[in-house]
């Protein structure tokens, strides 16, 4: 490719669990490069699988790999000719909830490194002698459930942390992963004077000088008080308890204090190490800006403002929304929005998704085909009249709501929607194939109308009196779901490309303003490109507008396909649905 000297670019960096990707944009916002370094491929002598070390239900991945990965992605950009003396600003994406123990070296190291140009590859100026622990814990581990137990039970049980956290306690997240290794491992934890996410462990290789931790990313460690924005005084103090008598750095010293928070103008970290500059040729004025989480950066690859969803239909399916509400619950989880003020970003996380559907594929086609032309007739066939009935299809155990694998179908009465009776099957496995793809969307339709703005609401006439439960939401009048619908619905994920299954969601979840559908293989390191054109020209006084009103303008909205606009009157008609499915889940 032909690179204009006259343009600009911008990389974004996305560090997953098995790979780093580096993507680069133009100021047009066109994609114009692209290099991945997978690391049991590229980086096989580290013996990871898949990019991590399993040992039991410890899982955790060596903090020099991704070093090296990092100078091996710059290097096949380089390689390839790619300009990097016109890249002007970079952010990116890391995996979620990791965290990587710094020595009392590793700001000298930085500094004398990073810094100051040396030679030297990154893994030869920090690692061992930078790190407390070699390995860092990825977001896979199970190893932390005496701490998560311990953790919730000091502000009230899963539903206390998950309302000032917006989370429950989970095994993965970093505060419970701290304390496990501050009562296992003492000596590395004595001996570990900085504490980073795995976002800012990179902002940090890249600034050569340790930075604070990003607000949004910082939602994802059950330390931080959303409503408060500041870290929770009790949770903080379980960890330090642990070392009450030592005269050793408190964790929130070592979490380098509270995080850098995320308002409408943006914070510049500084500008690239000369490391980069001498050995890549990057321009010495290139500002590096907060890296984030990687779902956080995927809802900042679409132009997504209040009340929009992305669904993601996938093996599991995954919803993501913006919202300016802070409803928490157990089953979900509530970040702080990383570039727009005020509001949050929701994700519900479902474990049932294509491979359900898969199954009843399979129990139609009946002769082992993997063709879904069956399927689909059925889930659009306006005849076969599934009107009473409901189905839970959870091959899977499940997380919302939280059970174990199930099967059940049931038939209800259509006027009270009081369960009648449960079937073991319906007439026939078609009337499976339409209620399971009614049931996953109704179950998305009702866990994100909590969350819904009053300004999308859409006024119904009922005065039912009657109460549904969904969840930690108990006894609520069944008004408030009749009411809300999102605003624009984004599907993405292997289940998008199925009209037939996206165009049932539109129906059931009535996106007010259209229905979308896009291939996204880049979208953590793309939200990390956008981020940084935007913060470089707000940080340059070239933009005053917000991030969502700048990508809403410069978003190329002609790779979107645009599926449907979704119908009231079929909207409405999955409203007689929902206290059957409130009825059925109590049952499970």
């Amino acid at each position: 490719m032909t690179y204009s000297p006259k343009d600009s670019y911008y990389l974004g960096v996305d560090l997953s669990t098995q790979q780093l990707k580096c993507l680069a944009i133009n100021q047009d916002l066109k994609i114009v490069h692209s290099e991945t370094v997978e690391f049991g491929k590229d980086l096989p002598h580290f013996g990871t699988h898949k990019g991590v070390y399993i040992k039991g239900d410890r899982i955790e991945s060596p903090v020099a790999m991704w070093l090296e990965a990092l100078d091996l992605v710059l290097t096949k950009y380089q390689g390839n000719k790619f300009p990097l003396d016109q890249v002007v600003a970079m952010s990116g994406s890391c995996q979620q909830h990791g965290s990587v123990f710094w020595s009392n070296e590793a700001s000298n190291l930085l500094e004398q490194g990073v810094s100051s140009g040396s030679a030297k590859s990154l893994v030869e100026q920090l690692s061992p002698r930078a790190f407390a622990r070699p390995t860092a814990p990825n977001w896979q581990d199970h190893s932390t459930g005496k701490q998560c137990s311990k953790m919730e039970e000091s502000v009230g049980g899963s539903a206390g942390m998950a309302n000032v956290t917006g989370s429950r306690g989970h095994f993965r997240f970093t505060g419970p992963q701290i304390l496990k290794i501050a009562q296992e491992e003492p000596e590395a934890y004595e001996n570990t004077d900085t504490i980073t996410l795995v976002s800012n462990f990179l902002s940090s290789i890249l600034c050569g000088k340790l930075v604070g931790l990003e607000e949004a990313d910082a939602c994802g460690m059950n330390l931080y008080d959303v409503k408060e924005r500041k870290f929770h005084n009790g949770l903080i103090q379980i960890i330090d308890d642990v070392y009450k008598n030592t005269k050793g750095k408190r964790v929130r010293d070592k979490l380098i204090g509270e995080p850098i928070k995320c308002e409408k103008q943006p914070v510049n970290l500084g500008f690239i190490g000369k490391y980069f500059v001498n050995k890549y040729g990057f321009q010495d004025k290139c500002s590096i800006f907060p890296f984030t989480g990687d779902n956080l950066a995927t809802i900042c690859s679409l132009p997504l403002q209040n009340n929009d969803i992305l669904v993601s239909l996938g093996t599991s399916t995954t919803v993501l929304l913006v919202t300016d509400q802070y409803h928490p619950s157990p089953n979900y989880h509530l970040f702080i929005h990383p570039t727009i003020p005020k509001a949050y970003m929701g994700m519900i996380c479902y474990c049932n998704g294509s491979l359900a559907r898969e199954k009843v594929r399979d129990e139609i086609n009946q002769n082992g085909s993997t063709n879904w032309d069956k399927f689909n007739n059925a889930v659009l066939d306006e005849n076969l009249d599934t009107s009473n009935e409901l189905g839970i299809y959870f091959p899977l155990g499940e997380i919302v709501p939280s059970v174990p694998a199930v099967t059940k179908r049931v038939l209800f009465e259509a006027k009270t929607g009081e369960l009648d009776h449960e079937v073991e099957k319906f007439v026939d496995e078609r009337h499976d194939a339409k209620n399971i793809v009614e049931s996953q969307a109704l179950s998305c339709r009702v866990r994100i109308s909590p969350l819904l703005s009053e300004e999308f609401t859409k006024t119904t006439n009922s005065n039912s009196t009657t109460f549904v439960s969904f969840d930690h939401d108990k006894d609520v009048p069944l008004e408030t779901y009749l009411n809300k619908r999102p605003k624009r619905a984004f599907f993405v994920g292997g289940g998008s490309k199925n009209d037939a299954i996206v165009n049932k969601f539109a129906e059931v979840l009535g996106a007010t303003q259209g229905n979308y559908r896009l291939d996204t293989p880049n979208s953590c390191a793309l939200g990390g490109c956008y981020k940084a054109v935007w913060s470089d020209l707000y940080d340059k006084n070239l933009t005053s507008s917000g991030f969502d009103t700048f990508l809403q303008e410069k978003f190329p909205w002609d790779e979107l396909e645009h599926v449907c606009d979704s119908d009231t009157k079929q909207w409405e008609m999955y409203n007689k649905k929902i206290v059957p499915l409130s009825r059925l889940e109590s049952t499970l």
